[in-house]
């Protein structure tokens, strides 16, 4: 009997395996080859399932925050309480970007770079960075509304706000990728949270 091939999961693996790859000798440097050894399969397989490593970066980055999303949103379904939504928030968004050394935060530092010194619109365009800051933003919105309703939070402006929020966590992310020994993640995040949390408490 032939034997039957996920794809999907061979995918994944391709995925994962281009992720390290990248790590290791960077986005530009990495070839499709050290995709294909790096996750055990032939260089043609490569090719099977991604037109380009461009579009194996661009897939591995969706993966990435459909995973996030995926932890951010499983662990918010436990609580009603708009305050524990907002710390869940912001401890798995820097849980996530900082995994693993923060490698992937870098990869995409670099991927925009590189996009940017070589003015390349594939990759400018690979990424539509817009709607994921805009859907983030409402994401946090919609959870500070929650809190003002409830009465836990003071009336702001929740955009403001919430462009705020994010703001904070890209310059601590982008301060912690310079210098992995300035702090620990999980205790800025809670010191982050802490610190947002007064600004916006009812008193």
């Amino acid at each position: 009997m032939p034997r039957v091939v996920d794809r999907d999961e061979k995918r994944r693996r391709i995925l994962h395996a281009a992720m390290a790859a990248f790590a290791r000798k960077g986005i530009m440097k990495t070839k499709a080859i050290d995709i294909a050894q790096e996750a055990g399969v032939g260089k043609g397989t490569i090719y099977e399932y991604f037109r380009s490593k461009e579009e194996i970066f661009v897939a591995a980055f969706q993966l990435f925050f459909s995973n996030l999303n995926y932890n951010i949103e499983r662990s918010l379904a436990r609580t009603d309480d708009p305050v524990q939504k907002l710390k869940i928030i912001i401890e798995e968004t820097m849980q996530g970007f900082l995994q693993d050394d923060g490698k992937f935060a870098e990869l995409i530092m670099e991927f925009w770079a590189e996009g940017v010194r070589t003015k390349d619109p594939n990759m400018l365009g690979a990424i539509d960075l817009k709607k994921l800051y805009s859907d983030y933003r409402l994401f946090i919105a919609h959870v500070i509304e929650e809190g003002i309703r409830k009465g836990v939070f003071m009336s702001v402006d929740v955009m403001v706000t919430a462009s705020l929020i994010i703001a904070a966590l890209d310059g601590i992310g982008l301060q912690w990728i310079m210098d992995r020994n300035l702090f620990k993640s999980p205790v800025i995040a809670g010191q982050l949270f802490e610190t947002l949390l007064e600004g916006i408490r009812k008193k």
